[in-house]
């Protein structure tokens, strides 16, 4: 497990997948969506503003008041320069106080101060309510395109990446969308307005306190390249440390039996170091421009108060303008501030936005038919005409040749990894064939959309699966719905009578609200065999033409897969069934037996003829007699 794991993210480093070979045959690639180069940053923020084009109105008005927030805050100092320099007339030269310079300048600065107030809150509230729409949009997105996504996608991508892309990759986008942009927008106005205001009272203290820009810029510059690939290589980490985490969950009675546990402990914490290495990397990159731009804007500030006091004093410069300009220049720090303290989350967020778009750019299953299938018109027929297939260019299968008559029950045996199971997924277009064709009735398989030709086949793996819910929920969820129907509306008779066949009915009668009886997460509130016995009635309930049982007695007791034959005859007697098995001993009733090895279909006969021609297939009979 360890040396596997090391191999694992040692790829990930070179950006190649690890593969590794997966339950029944089929190559798995453990691997993240993205490698750690950095991307277009460019490119990516654009595609995310484009998701905001369904919302511009919003999006818009939430701009333009923070361009109004940030105006009415860019002509508050210069009105508060009036009121200064009014007391200062005063008192240096005499003058009358003028009361209704005074009256109307303090309205306009309560009229500014307001009008910054709401128009920031305003652009706040809707740009929380745009970036939820927009996230939600996103999430949708995604969801339609795991349906859409071929199953080799899942082969090469581990549930702990996918579940923080989920998560922590749309976080951070939504942070970034909900603050950064309007923070963005904001800096850039009052930037541009207070170098404006700025040289309208002293064009050379303007130009002084201005030198510091070209500095900023570049020291963000250079930042912002160091700090890009740290950002990513930190997206990338988490997820392989959220897929480690999840990992050893599942398989802590494993980890616990074999006594694995300090080694996993070591390889989590060598993951671990490698992420809060990148971690307090990109973390010092991004603070260590706060004290820096400090440094730079404290110095600047220190010329701009001496050179001033000189301008005041030498009459060039009113008091009021020159504590007007000292006020332009702590609002000129506030947004070099901004930008140096956002760029980190806005460069996070773009690394997340990457790997969100690399997911839903990701290869889809492709449909070259559209025919629709009516499953009741079936009869079966399966031809397997001269079928190349590989997981990589390497090919498993060559030329595979096989015939199926309508109704009749083949067995499939062969030691692991002979391709059993890649012959049955290749029936429902799990994976694309690379040469030859397979036909259904007769038709081309890819003359179908895939959805339509699925209908034709029910399937019970080895891998049981059930979704929280009730019993019966997860056996109507086998059924062929309408529309608009949902699994309320399946028959509660046949729910029944998929249980009975499947010999289910009795341990379902005994829960405590029997099929009502609601199954915990991963289903933990029952036996292996018990949860193996609801996916055969989910595939009962289904009554297809084409049945493929891949190891689907495996959990259960021999009495219980007894009675489960039993109920597969009547299930079966009118359709074609393809049955997958170690235990050689449940098959000696099929029509014929497919013995399978390295991808290529060595034996084909009735258990008696194999057992006659003493071959690869009565090897192995014999061996299981033992």
């Amino acid at each position: 497990m360890s040396s596997r794991a090391r191999h694992h993210e040692e790829n990930h480093e070179e950006g190649l997948p690890g593969v590794s070979r997966g339950v029944g045959g089929a190559g798995r690639v453990s691997g993240l969506l993205t490698s750690g180069r950095a991307g277009n940053t460019t490119g990516t923020l654009l595609r995310l503003l484009g998701n905001l084009a369904s919302f511009r109105l919003a999006f818009l008005m939430a701009l333009l008041l923070t361009l109004t927030a940030s105006l009415a805050r860019i002509w508050i100092p210069r009105n508060i320069g009036r009121i200064i320099n009014v007391f200062t007339e005063l008192l240096s030269k005499g003058l009358a106080l003028d009361w209704p310079l005074l009256r109307r300048t303090g309205l306009i600065l309560l009229a500014l101060f307001v009008l910054n107030f709401a128009a920031g809150y305003l652009s706040e509230v809707l740009m929380v309510r745009v970036t939820q729409k927009v996230i939600r949009s996103l999430r949708n997105q995604m969801q339609a395109k795991l349906n859409r996504l071929t199953l080799s996608y899942f082969d090469r991508s581990s549930a702990g990446d996918m579940v923080s892309l989920l998560t922590n990759d749309l976080d951070n986008v939504a942070g970034t969308l909900q603050s950064g942009l309007t923070s963005s927008l904001s800096a850039l106005v009052l930037l541009v307005g207070v170098v404006i205001m700025m040289i309208s009272i002293n064009p050379v203290l303007a130009f002084l306190s201005m030198v510091v820009i070209p500095v900023s810029y570049y020291m963000v510059r250079f930042l912002i390249r160091k700090a890009r690939p740290l950002f990513q290589r930190n997206a990338r980490l988490t997820g392989v440390f959220n897929g480690k985490i999840e990992e050893a969950y599942r398989g802590e009675d494993i980890v616990r039996h074999y006594n694995m546990g300090a080694e996993l402990k070591k390889e989590l914490s060598a993951l671990n170091e490698k992420l809060y290495d990148s971690e307090w990397k990109s973390s010092l990159v991004s603070f260590v421009t706060r004290p820096a731009g400090d440094l730079i804007l404290n110095s600047n500030y220190v010329l701009l108060a001496i050179w001033g006091g000189r301008y005041v004093i030498s009459g060039v410069l009113s008091l009021g303008g020159f504590q007007a300009f000292l006020q332009y220049t702590q609002m000129l720090r506030g947004p070099f501030n901004q930008v140096l303290g956002i760029f980190n989350t806005i460069m996070s967020a773009l690394a997340s936005a990457e790997r969100v778009f690399a997911f839903l750019d990701a290869d889809e299953i492709v449909e070259p038919g559209s025919r629709d299938l009516v499953a009741g018109s079936v009869s079966g027929e399966i031809h397997f005409d001269g079928v190349d297939f590989g997981y990589t260019e390497k090919l498993l299968f060559e030329g595979v040749d096989l015939q199926v008559e309508p109704g009749e029950q083949i067995a499939i045996v062969g030691r692991t990894g002979a391709g059993k199971t890649t012959l049955v997924n290749l029936l429902l277009r799990f994976y694309e064939i690379d040469g030859g064709t397979i036909y259904l009735d007769g038709q081309d398989a890819r003359e179908y959309r895939t959805a339509e030709l699925r209908k034709a086949f029910a399937m019970v793996l080895q891998d049981t699966w059930l979704f929280s819910g009730s019993v019966r929920d997860n056996i109507a969820f086998g059924a062929e719905l309408a529309e608009e129907d949902s699994l309320a509306d399946v028959d509660f008779e046949s729910i029944r009578e998929a249980a009975r066949l499947a010999r289910a009915d009795a341990f379902i009668e005994r829960l405590p609200q029997g099929y009502d009886t609601v199954l915990a997460e991963e289903a933990t509130n029952l036996s292996q065999g018990e949860i193996q016995l609801l996916t055969i009635a989910r595939a009962m309930i289904k009554k297809a033409p084409v049945i493929i049982l891949d190891e689907a007695t495996s959990s259960v007791d021999t009495r219980t897969e007894l009675l489960i034959q039993h109920g597969m005859k009547e299930l079966a007697a009118n359709a074609t069934s393809f049955i997958i098995a170690h235990r050689l001993s449940t098959i000696q009733e099929a029509d014929r037996i497919i013995v399978m090895d390295s991808g290529m279909i060595v034996e084909v006969g009735t258990h008696r003829e194999l057992l006659a021609r003493g071959g690869y297939y009565a090897e192995m009979y014999l061996a299981g007699q033992r």
